[in-house]
């Protein structure tokens, strides 16, 4: 019997934002260059939902089965901000911490990683690595646009380049150091107490007879 051949990483890109700030579509735009400049840029698969409601969460969490879960937009200590399914602008869909929690964990096959790319999200990222996921990521304080969208394209540029979790985590948080930003306000790491971000990859090299 063949070996199955491995899976690609499958990564869910919500972004909302409902006031229409533009750093949500250049975000994922830049994570997207810097997956396809990478070298396994072919094992990543993107799906890129600019405008994300709830419903968009539970779509992809079931239909897509990611790997990796990554936020972008507003949230605070115990709030995430969606989007409403309107074409104008709104205040957007307030849902609670643990809500988002239940629903990444609503399916028989939970991502590995969370990623939440918005503002003091760092306080919510302990409860989902204890109950929801392995890893998670958030910012410990509030954080610039620009400096949110260099993390995020480096930590996923250092994945698609074989990093480890750990590894991209810190390359993330060195480019904000050398883009100026002080070390209290990087993004924060959290994972289960029988997980190793050092020990894990997301994206494996492919041998020789994998790509038969």
């Amino acid at each position: 019997m063949p070996t199955p051949k491995p899976e690609k990483l499958r990564v869910l890109l919500l972004g909302a934002s409902s006031e229409g700030d533009l750093r949500v579509g250049r975000e994922q735009k830049r994570i997207r260059a810097a997956v396809e400049s990478a070298l396994h840029r072919n094992q990543i698969d993107l799906d890129v939902r600019p405008a994300a409601t709830t419903a968009d969460l539970l779509d992809g969490i079931t239909r897509f089965r990611p790997h990796v879960v990554h936020f972008s937009g507003h949230s605070n200590h115990e709030l995430i901000v969606f989007e409403q399914d309107v074409d104008e602008h709104h205040e957007g869909h307030v849902v609670s911490a643990q809500a988002f929690a239940k629903a990444v964990q609503a399916t028989d096959d939970p991502p590995l990683l969370v990623l939440m790319n918005s503002c003091n999200s760092a306080s919510q990222i302990d409860d989902v690595a204890a109950n929801a996921v392995p890893f998670a990521i958030g910012m410990a304080d509030s954080i610039d646009g620009a400096d949110a969208i260099n993390d995020a394209a480096q930590f996923y540029a250092a994945v698609a380049n074989g990093r480890s979790i750990n590894s991209a985590h810190l390359s993330g948080q060195a480019a904000l150091e050398l883009a100026g930003l002080e070390s209290a306000a990087l993004p924060t790491l959290a994972y289960a107490w029988d997980a190793d971000p050092a020990t894990t990859f997301l994206v494996k090299p492919i041998t020789v007879d994998e790509r038969v």
